[in-house]
């Protein structure tokens, strides 16, 4: 979390430095920001998070994301190229029932949604009073989109 801090307050000295007007909130920044903040501080954060769980992935990039829209430039999420989620939480239950399934979907639920609404400043989404905020379906698509 101190390497976060450090590299949100370097990225936003640099764009001060540039005469520009750093946004505090990710929502508020224009296109080159936002790559150079998932560059300087997501990439990296997640990226120790992914090899925490498997060290394979250490070689992480963009595209282990963002899949087809970091080769062309457009970064656009969800990412078709993620696994699908299933589109009901009966489906969805079933899914975890699968060893590997379940393990990843624990691993994304403690360890990835957090870190990735922290590190966006966005809300986490609330399930069961079904607020507005970051979720799954932010990063993947689910069955039948």
């Amino acid at each position: 979390m101190i390497t976060r801090n450090i590299r949100i307050a370097a990225l936003l000295l640099m764009a001060t430095a540039c005469g520009e007007e750093a946004p505090s909130k990710y929502e508020d920044m224009d296109f080159e920001q936002r790559e150079a903040f998932m560059n300087e501080v997501v990439l990296p954060e997640m990226r120790a998070t992914f090899v925490g769980f498997d060290a394979k992935f250490a070689s992480m990039t963009c595209a282990t994301c963002h899949g087809q829209g970091a080769a062309d430039g457009t970064y656009a999420m969800p990412s078709p190229d993620l696994p699908r989620l299933p589109a009901s939480e009966e489906e969805f239950l079933e899914y975890v029932k699968d060893p590997e399934h379940g393990r990843w979907s624990q691993f994304m639920v403690d360890d990835v949604w957090p870190e990735m609404a922290t590190l966006l400043e966005l809300p986490m989404y609330d399930p069961v009073k079904q607020t507005e905020g970051f979720s799954c379906s932010n990063c993947h698509m689910v069955e039948g989109q």
